[in-house]
């Protein structure tokens, strides 16, 4: 196996979200924590995606579940309550061999840890029409203070959100072994998909 596909395996397990457009598959529904806000269903057809720099080329990869539950209200986004969850077993970069990598203890570690999660602790809106999720991410074990911004399109009951962070995933401890080298600390994630309120 050449270092590029073992780093591109690696390298999905840096992001704890995902990417190349794999279809939504919905999981059982993560419980949100107790809101005012309208519930919006995430509908099948969004992404997850991450860009992560390897030696100076971008290294993507995806998962094929990952589902979760939103209460906001654009208009007091204080009131919302975000959680998402990951299915780590899922995740593929294209083959077998990369694939199978990526639940070995160096990365996921998916005998012991098979989700990653975020739950939002407040949201707050920005400029243009942003908003910024404070919350918590559990990966690897190890769970930390994470944000997550994000835009809202669409009106009455149809919303499209596209959004964006930054993971370290040294902090997490992924990829840390002979098969990371050569791999940016940060990982870049971007996501877009579609809801509608129920």
């Amino acid at each position: 196996m050449t270092r590029t596909r073992t780093l591109a395996a690696s390298a999905l397990a840096l992001a704890g979200m995902a990417a190349v457009p794999f279809a939504f598959t919905a999981s059982e529904p993560a419980v949100a924590a107790s809101s005012s806000a309208p519930t919006w269903a995430i509908q099948p057809g969004g992404e997850l995606a991450f860009a992560i720099a390897n030696d100076g080329r971008d290294i993507s990869g995806g998962f094929a579940k990952w589902g979760g539950t939103i209460n906001f209200n654009a208009d007091a986004p204080g009131d919302a309550a975000i959680k998402i969850e990951i299915d780590l077993v899922s995740a593929s970069v294209g083959d077998d061999f990369n694939d199978s990598l990526l639940q070995g203890d160096e990365f996921f570690d998916t005998a012991v840890n098979p989700t990653a999660t975020f739950s939002s602790t407040s949201v707050e809106s920005l400029p243009d029409g942003r908003f910024v999720a404070h919350g918590e991410l559990s990966l690897h074990g190890m769970s930390m203070a994470q944000d997550i911004e994000f835009r809202l399109s669409g009106s009455g009951a149809q919303r499209h959100v596209e959004g964006q962070a930054s993971i370290d995933r040294v902090a997490y401890a992924i990829g840390m072994g002979s098969h990371g080298g050569g791999l940016d600390p940060t990982v870049g994630v971007t996501f877009a998909f579609d809801a509608t309120r129920e």
